[in-house]
């Protein structure tokens, strides 16, 4: 899921158990992890409607670039499998 703040900061969640919610923050240079509760969360980010696929192509190339912490390139990749099983179920 792609989201945006009031300051029109753009994340992507990595991680959502409805408890807690990992995101990654766009951002100049190395990109990082942010923790919040879920009721912090909704309070404070709203969904995008940009298809994930763009956003993750967007945040693996500054990966790719800046780098990231460990925690942000395994859940990148697993978002990009989970995208490529969900897309090979279609067909």
């Amino acid at each position: 899921m792609l989201v945006t703040d009031s300051h029109r900061n753009t994340a992507i969640v990595i991680r959502n158990d409805g408890r807690d919610v990992t995101l990654v923050p766009m951002a100049g240079g190395r990109l990082s992890a942010l923790h919040l509760k879920f009721g912090e969360f909704r309070a404070a980010w709203s969904e995008l409607a940009q298809p994930l696929p763009e956003a993750l192509s967007a945040f693996l190339d500054h990966v790719a670039t800046w780098g990231a912490s460990q925690e942000v390139k395994r859940g990148l990749d697993r978002l990009v499998a989970r995208d490529r099983q969900m897309a090979g179920t279609l067909f």
